[in-house]
This record gives C-alpha cells, structure tokens and sequence, in this order.
C-alpha cells in the first residue's frame, strides 16, 4: 500500500505540476478533495478548482518544475519536501511579472484512499518568493528588534 501511495504522490506531482497534464487530474485526484493552503485561502475544494489553481500557476510561471527532496509515506499519507523553481513570467497573486527566476521549497502531505488523493496540505513561504521577486521584503533583523523593544517597553 505504501508503494502504491507514494507513486500516486508522484504521479501527481510529475504529470499534473511539472508536466501541466491536467487531464491526469481526474485519475488521481478525488473529485472533492479537500485542499488546505493557507497561500490561497480562497482555494476551495475539488479536482476542477485545482485544475484552475494549477492552470493559474503554470500561467505566472510557464517553465515551473517540483523536485521531490524527500518522501515519508505512512499508512494513507505520503509526505513530500520539494523545491519548485520557475521564471515569474505573467501575473501572479496580483505582482506583476518580473521575469525572475525563483526557487522555494515546501512540504505537501497528501491523504489517499482507494488510488486518489482525498485530501491535500500544502506549507510554502509566499515571503521568500516575493523576496526573490523584488516585490516584497521581510523586516531586517534591526526592525525586528525594534518592535520587540517597543513590545517590551508596553508591558
């Protein structure tokens, strides 16, 4: 089972992700899986929404790839770490294009019943990609201490 499990994780993310074969969607994915990324919190559940979301994606980065760093699978979840790298070419999120090429890792845990992925979490950092963009920046470590300072002077 746990092989099984872990060649549909794959197959999701090579055919659906990386090679942009939505068509695969439907043999992999259940027809309302749940999906849980707090990235997209507007992303509501079901294989046609993540055909759209992956549409979207594809769109603001046409040459997006995943690479699977490592896999845990146990019973019905299989655990992926992956890099995705891609070149910011059309709007995504609302930032314009940049034509920067980005990389960001996350993990994605996949629930799957029968041969379909039931239910999905992703966890990415939206910061480190607007970063890469030139978009967008995370307060300097001097900021950070300095609101912990005023913090600690309220208390």
């Amino acid at each position: 089972m746990t092989t099984d499990t872990k060649q549909i994780a794959r197959r999701f993310i090579d055919e659906c992700w990386n090679q942009g074969k939505l068509e695969s969607i439907g043999e992999l994915v259940s027809a309302n899986c749940r999906i849980h990324d707090p990235v997209f919190p507007a992303l509501t559940s079901g294989a046609d929404n993540l055909k759209r979301h992956i549409g979207m994606c594809k769109n603001g980065f046409p040459d997006l790839k995943f690479s699977i760093d490592d896999t845990i699978a146990e019973g019905k979840e299989v655990v992926h770490h992956w890099t995705a790298r891609g070149t910011h070419k059309a709007e995504f999120l609302g930032m314009q294009p940049t034509n920067r090429n980005a990389t960001v890792s996350g993990t994605s845990i996949y629930r799957i019943e029968g041969d379909k992925i039931v239910e999905q979490w992703a966890d990415w950092n939206l910061m480190s990609l607007m970063e890469q963009l030139g978009v967008g920046k995370a307060p300097s470590m001097e900021a950070q201490a300095r609101d912990s300072s005023v913090k600690q002077a309220r208390a």
